[in-house]
């Protein structure tokens, strides 16, 4: 299962991996499994392409990352419960999936 979660780190682009290590970074240290990270900021252009069209999945290969839950090592979960895009104040929010093992995925993205 892990060379499966392996294989799918590695098809996010450079942006979808920076924010899966943001959101999990946020979590580690609030505690918080929601994430508001400032898009238009970080990521103008992504914002704008929100802006112009709300309904776009820019980030789906992200969205899509499954891994094994932390009870059971049979069981694949998403990694991301939900994820959508604020127009006011440009946020990407993110809702980490409380049974996917975070902890382990946070050893291999910090890697």
């Amino acid at each position: 299962m892990k060379s499966d979660l392996n294989k799918q780190l590695a098809t996010l682009s450079m942006y979808e991996r920076a924010i899966l290590i943001y959101c999990l970074h946020a979590y580690f240290s609030s505690g918080n499994y929601t994430n508001n990270l400032p898009l238009g900021e970080m990521l103008p252009e992504f914002a704008a392409m929100f802006d112009a069209n709300p309904g776009v999945n820019v980030f789906a290969k992200l969205a899509d990352l499954q891994m094994t839950t932390t009870a059971n090592d049979q069981t694949e979960v998403k990694v991301f419960e939900a994820m959508g895009y604020q127009k006011e104040g440009q946020y990407l929010v993110t809702i980490l999936n409380k049974q996917a093992d975070l902890q382990a995925l946070l050893k291999i993205v910090d890697k």
